[in-house]
């Protein structure tokens, strides 16, 4: 019976710390990095606007700002978060992870449903530390 109680914790002792790396390694597995925030890359680009009249007649043309710009992290349909335009029609999303992301914005459209339509890009981001510039945006109102 002594010999025994002396055999369990040398087992214990051999066996901890490959189960603690094993458990280490699993944990870092199931943490996979997803797109979103958290991050150090950044995307950025404008909205360009055209101001038409109902004749389809262009009145004014440049750069819009105060408009909404929204972005969907990953295959997400919905808006994971949005920012406004700056009054040089500039955004930026920073703070995000490597993956796939879904930028749009509105556009007046008086042949659509509610009178609004909406231009859409994807893009993505390759490295932990990326600036992406975007295409502008050309929208109509």
């Amino acid at each position: 019976m002594k010999q025994l109680r002396y055999v369990v914790p040398k087992i214990k002792a051999t066996i901890f710390p490959y189960f603690f790396c094993i458990m280490i390694i699993s944990l870092l597995n199931a943490c996979g990095v997803e797109p979103g925030e958290g991050g150090l890359a950044t995307i950025r680009g404008k909205v360009y606007g055209y101001d038409i009249n109902s004749a389809g007649r262009i009145l004014d043309s440049g750069y819009v700002g105060d408009r909404r710009v929204y972005i969907a992290y990953g295959n997400h349909t919905w808006a994971d978060d949005d920012v406004r335009t700056s009054y040089t029609g500039e955004y930026a999303f920073r703070g995000l992870q490597k993956g796939t992301y879904t930028l749009w914005v509105f556009s007046q459209c008086d042949t659509c449903p509610f009178d609004l339509n909406y231009v859409k890009k994807e893009v993505q981001i390759t490295s932990d530390k990326q600036e992406l510039v975007v295409p502008d945006f050309i929208i109509y109102d």
